[in-house]
């Protein structure tokens, strides 16, 4: 049986989303929103427009990210088919750090438009994975929502947390992206509204 898999995005730009996701994904369903409040809220919202349709996985991802591998999709339902595991990334770590996942024993990999970013071991099991992509299996996209009480557009990636204390796995599989993205914070107020985030993340899960 051929593996069905669909596609969501919160879309900031609709030119991003044409010229990075779209020529990616070829025929695959694939739910846009823009406009959103959050992007937890727009997760929500395309995770609840797929469950129970019997895809085998769900992908979320960013609108300027690029899925360069070509075995990108084999790669992640092989990670999924591993027991127990019930979301996949690229890239992630611990939640020692909070939301700063990348100061706590990283795995994984990104090309981003400032180099590539690589943490040495490609793939394994974290705690928290990073957000620009994030595969969803079945069970996942069945019992797992995101935190809406997380405002904006950052701290999202709560959500792993939310998938391990289900006793779930989250995984990173070695999988070629380009993330079109500077990174850093785009302004002191994202900077702010991030760190209100990791604030509330330690808090919830008393870190």
């Amino acid at each position: 049986m051929v593996a069905v898999i669909a596609y969501g995005s919160c879309v900031g730009s609709w030119g991003r989303l044409h010229a990075n996701v779209v020529p990616r994904i070829g025929d695959r369903p694939l739910l846009a929103l823009s406009g959103q409040t959050s992007i937890a809220v727009a997760y929500n919202t395309i995770l609840d427009a797929f469950a129970g349709q019997g895809f085998d996985a769900v992908v979320l991802l960013h609108d300027d990210l690029e899925i360069t591998d070509p075995d990108a999709e084999a790669k992640f339902l092989t990670a999924l088919a591993e027991p127990g595991v019930g979301l996949v990334g690229v890239a992630g770590g611990g939640a020692s750090h909070g939301l700063a996942w990348w100061d706590a024993n990283p795995v994984g990999h990104q090309l981003t438009d400032v180099g590539l970013i690589d943490f040495g071991r490609r793939s394994g099991d974290v705690i928290v994975l990073e957000g620009s992509v994030l595969v969803f299996g079945p069970e996942a996209v069945k019992t797992l929502r995101f935190d809406t009480t997380f405002p904006g557009f950052h701290s999202y990636d709560e959500i792993s947390m939310q998938a391990c204390a289900a006793g779930m796995r989250c995984v990173v599989a070695d999988v070629d992206t380009h993330h079109h993205t500077r990174m850093g914070f785009k302004s002191q107020a994202s900077h702010d509204q991030w760190a209100a985030g990791d604030r509330a993340f330690r808090e919830k899960w008393s870190l």
